[in-house]
């Protein structure tokens, strides 16, 4: 009887609640390094269809495996020079698990701690149906999971693969790195990078001045304020924007893009292309087959642009140069009718139309300086 009482005692020292659902062993403590203590605490929950973790500081690792309980390891971090001391510290910390219905709940508070923080590892069934992360300050990691996943983190970097279900993440300002999700993803950061190998479903990524770099989905929203924005594969429709970053899409549907200020280029694209930077070139290819082609129109303030048009797709070229650099425009197509200025002063204007492969939808080319090239692409 004195030596559970005695137990008892430790665990609450130790600074957290579990409910009688759980299994959980006695805290082991020890010095990591300097001044560094870590107070490691396991333990077996009953499974249930959603896990919740929630951490005010610290980092979350969760991963699908078969099993059918909830197995967890938290570790507690505090900075002290004696033990003592980490001890004093880490009764301020708050580890409660409980569950509700069919939730799984794991929750951690240490804002009683001076530089405290508590790290989640966990294990799960890979069949759980929703798995919600927060931390208000740690980096969040989940992988081999077939149900939705939620995952939130006020600065940190959020990793996750093999996820079957949808998936809604967002960082305050961390790095997003996803590798091959079976469904649809929402990922949002406030200025880290976004990469994504695969999705196969729609794919909406936004950063306040990271990177985005997807492999292929089968339509994208991509909003970057001021970062590049690179994707392999789109089988659908696609929209990209950047406040200022170069924009590559190498094999798309149709598309809509504008940067403030770099480069696109897009190709080929199945559909119909509207694209717009401010300053920067444009090289657009052009696909026949797949989606219908459709009105479109490529447009830079600054830079040349140069089209390559397929056998078998049928348009309608309208181009023009306000203020031509060299040549002004040039076409490997003989029934593109180029108009050349006659005046020798001032801007030098050029102007084209014609009916490529018999014509069809319109296709709208203008630089306000810089040149344009009409030129001829294979059969795809």
């Amino acid at each position: 009887m004195k030596k559970h009482l005695q137990l008892a005692m430790m665990i609450l020292a130790a600074g957290f609640l579990v409910s009688q659902a759980a299994v959980a062993q006695g805290p082991r403590l020890y010095r990591a390094q300097g001044n560094e203590w870590v107070q490691e605490i396991s333990g077996t929950f009953s499974a249930g269809k959603t896990v919740r973790v929630k951490s005010s500081s610290g980092s979350i690792h969760i991963e699908g495996a078969q099993q059918n309980n909830v197995t967890y390891t938290i570790r507690e971090h505090v900075h002290a020079a004696r033990e003592d001391r980490a001890r004093r510290e880490l009764s301020h910390m708050k580890f409660t698990t409980f569950s509700s219905g069919d939730a799984v709940v794991l929750q951690a508070d240490c804002e009683g701690s001076n530089q405290g923080s508590i790290d989640f590892d966990i294990k799960v069934p890979a069949q759980t149906q929703l798995v919600r992360l927060q931390t208000e300050g740690g980096a969040v990691a989940a992988k081999n999971l077939s149900g939705r996943v939620e995952a939130k983190t006020g600065g940190g970097g959020i990793q996750l693969d093999g996820i079957t279900g949808v998936i809604a993440v967002s960082s305050g300002g961390g790095n997003i790195d996803i590798g091959k999700v079976g469904n649809d993803v929402e990922a949002t950061t406030g200025g880290g990078s976004i990469r994504l190998a695969s999705a196969a479903g729609h794919v909406t990524a936004k950063s306040g001045g990271g990177n985005l770099n997807i492999g292929w989905a089968k339509v994208m929203t991509l909003q970057t304020a001021g970062g590049s924005i690179q994707v392999t594969k789109c089988d659908g429709k696609i929209k990209a924007e950047t406040g200022g970053g170069n924009i590559e899409l190498n094999d798309t549907g149709a598309a809509e893009i504008e940067t403030a200020g770099g480069s696109i280029h897009i190709g080929p694209v199945k559909g119909g292309v509207r694209a717009e930077t401010g300053a920067g070139a444009i090289m657009a290819k052009l696909a026949s087959g797949g989606a219908p082609f459709t009105d479109s129109k490529l447009e830079t303030q600054m830079g040349d642009i140069i089209v390559f048009v397929p056998e078998g797709l049928g348009v309608n070229v309208r181009a023009a140069v306000e203020s031509a650099r060299s040549y002004g425009i040039r076409s490997e197509f003989g029934e593109l009718k180029i108009t050349h200025p006659t005046a020798t002063m001032g801007p030098r204007e050029f102007y084209a139309e014609g009916s490529l492969n018999g014509g069809g939808p319109l296709l709208h080319v203008h630089t306000t300086a810089g040149n344009i090239e009409i030129r001829k692409e294979p059969r795809q």
